[in-house]
């Protein structure tokens, strides 16, 4: 054979080689992030309520999907009572704000946002999505459960005698955030949406932290995991966060940081950002000096990749070093909430129910 038919041979096979990697990598990415549960650090505090005087919670479960999913509805100051007897009465909640948590672990990572939100004087209905935490479910199954997820909850509020008289907003953040995006058009009876630092689409953002720069294999990779979903979920799979705000006409709140290497902004933020410039109800705040944790103050967020940071190093050499590392955390310092940023959360909402 002449030379120039090995080289298109060594091409074939180059190429063949390239879009193996990718598709082998999305699926390997789908059994690792999509195929488990996720029960939460056991080294880390997670707050409860008993960590905020006056939060009170009821425990509450609804099906999404046939699994059965598991939360509370806080309040602050007194316990819930039912919505249409305290419509009119002094004490009642000024509305029900519906709380979607990102990925990892479970919404008692944010025990402190629900604790702000439901101090302004709302009831903040917070669940365990679809294998995580205390709901069931053998895995996660995919971000877009998210959204489904999500939308048992609303229909669980509509249906909940406590719950049925108060106006709803969507509060969310990470996957929390892609949900409350993508959920929010479907859900007509809700008033407003607050997202921070979600994605644009779940199988972008997995094959994002994968490939970074290198957009071909990222896009193999996401098409690999895009297939994979669709399998999963028919035609509820492969929301587009973008896509699903185009046209809404009604208030949606989107923060993102700059610094954000975890959604990545470039990626999400930015492209978020823009695709929303011609829509009214949109509103868009971009943090400079901000990462992933945009509720934080700037130095609290500083000090909480300092400090997983430090422990992650550790542990690669010393695990039981790590693990004491654990103990030593100053919890307060690296929960401390930006109270400018929960302000405009608390005030986009009153405005907006």
């Amino acid at each position: 054979m002449t030379w120039w038919i090995w080289v298109l041979i060594a091409l074939g096979f180059a190429v063949l080689l390239f879009v193996v990697s990718g598709v082998v990598a999305g699926h390997l990415a789908v059994h690792k992030i999509y195929g488990r549960r996720y029960n939460g650090n056991p080294n880390l505090k997670y707050f409860s309520a008993d960590d905020f005087p006056g939060l009170f919670t009821v425990p509450i479960s609804f099906m999404s999907g046939g699994t059965e999913l598991h939360g509370y509805i806080y309040t602050y100051g007194a316990r819930l009572s039912v919505a249409r007897e305290t419509a009119d009465r002094a004490g009642a909640p000024k509305g029900l704000v519906v709380f979607s948590h990102g990925f990892g672990a479970g919404h008692t990572s944010y025990t402190t946002e629900i604790a702000a939100l439901a101090r302004a004087g709302f009831a903040v209905l917070a669940f365990d999505n679809t294998g995580c935490m205390s709901s069931g479910g053998n895995s996660l199954l995919g971000f877009d459960r998210g959204v489904l997820d999500l939308l048992a909850a609303m229909s669980f509020a509509e249906n909940d005698e406590r719950l049925n008289g108060l106006k709803i907003a969507l509060v969310g953040h990470s996957w929390g955030a892609f949900s409350v995006m993508n959920a929010f058009p479907l859900a007509k009876n809700v008033r407003c949406a607050v997202a921070m630092c979600g994605f644009v689409c779940g199988a972008d953002v997995l094959a994002q932290n994968v490939f970074g720069r290198f957009a071909p294999l990222r896009w193999l990779m996401s098409f690999a995991i895009r297939c994979k979903s669709r399998a999963v979920f028919g035609k509820a799979a492969n929301f587009r966060s973008d896509r699903s705000l185009k046209g809404i006409n009604r208030p949606v709140y989107l923060l993102y940081g700059k610094k954000d290497t975890i959604v990545r902004f470039r990626w999400n933020g930015k492209k978020m950002a823009k695709a929303m410039r011609g829509e009214p109800s949109v509103k868009v705040r971009l943090f400079e000096n901000k990462g992933h944790n945009v509720y934080l103050t700037e130095n609290a967020e500083n000090k909480m990749h300092a400090v997983f940071g430090a422990i992650a190093k550790t542990a690669k050499k010393d695990k039981a070093r790590a693990a004491a590392m654990y103990k030593e955390v100053d919890y307060p310092a690296i929960t401390e909430e930006d109270g400018e940023v929960m302000e405009s959360i608390v005030g986009f909402i009153e405005e907006n129910l």
